[in-house]
């Protein structure tokens, strides 16, 4: 560790010295710097009534990550952030085998700066509370980790840009900010069906189905493929087998049933009734018109 590495820690931590770092991996950027434990504690961090002067977030990977503070024993769960302000007194409580965690402490007017665009018009005073972790935290402060430890050219400003992603994603998870909805996923994965109904019309096709395509639950994708395409899926498959066995029909070649067999829909009969009531003729009358008829 360099001399402008541990200068940057403390100006977050606060007096730790490179031996109360001997057994935690450092991860420095600007404003934000990740500290996780991998052969013991932090010794800084088992000081008694030790305090930061940035603010502090620690997300667990077990139930056995304790916290003193104010007289009483906090225990930070998995799936939860633990987070603490700036100069409030606290020490980590000693555990059987190393501390499983990753420590995040961010800058206070950097916090405070990004805490503003939420609408805050005082900074949140947080003494051990927990909230739910945000899901993508972690993708995030793995990328910070990886991006700091290869010095890469341009880390500094690409760390920059994490330091704020990973505030906001704190920062929303603490004021329950929704979570974006991801349209443009949904949208490839609707896009994905339709594809593979286009391959595999002849055959039977479920919502359930449909949906494993597009790795949706049926419900929900049920619902973004009406929103995406005006119609409920089976709506759409009907839809589409008919407009193959209209160009079929019109092809030549084929039977009746075998362009019925061909688009799905199992048997003569049924085609010429959902041809029909769609579009007010039947197969073979469509076949010898040779046009389409509103």
């Amino acid at each position: 560790m360099t001399n402008e590495t541990l200068a940057k820690i403390r100006r977050l931590v606060g007096a730790v010295k490179k031996e109360d770092l001997r057994y935690v991996d450092c991860f420095v950027g600007e404003d934000v710097a990740l500290f996780m434990p991998v052969g013991g504690a932090c010794f800084y961090a088992v000081t008694p009534e030790h305090c930061h002067p940035a603010y502090m977030f620690v997300a667990p990977f077990d139930d056995r990550t304790e916290v003193k503070m104010a007289g009483k024993v906090v225990t930070c769960g998995h799936g939860r952030i633990f987070c603490l302000s700036p100069g409030i007194p606290h020490q980590e409580l000693p555990s059987e085998g190393a501390p499983r965690y990753i420590a995040i402490m961010i800058n206070k007017r950097f916090f405070e700066r990004q805490l503003a665009h939420y609408g805050a018009r005082r900074p949140i005073v947080f003494r051990g509370e927990a909230h739910v972790a945000p899901p993508g935290l972690l993708p995030v402060l793995k990328r910070f980790m990886i991006e700091a430890d290869e010095h890469l050219p341009g880390s500094l400003p690409v760390l920059s840009a994490m330091s704020v992603e990973v505030c906001h994603s704190l920062i929303r998870a603490i004021v329950r900010t929704p979570a974006p909805r991801d349209r443009m996923t949904e949208r490839v994965e609707v896009g994905r069906v339709i594809e593979h109904l286009h391959a595999h019309l002849g055959e039977k096709v479920t919502v359930e189905a449909l949906a494993e395509v597009a790795r949706l639950s049926p419900s929900h994708f049920a619902r973004v493929f009406r929103r995406e395409t005006g119609k409920a899926p089976m709506e759409y498959v009907q839809a589409l087998r008919l407009e193959r066995s209209k160009k079929l029909l019109l092809a030549g070649g084929r039977t009746i049933t075998g362009i019925a067999l061909e688009c799905g829909f199992g048997s003569s009969s049924y085609l010429s009734a959902c041809f029909q009531k769609r579009y007010k003729m039947t197969p073979r009358e469509y076949q010898k018109s040779g046009k389409f008829k509103v």
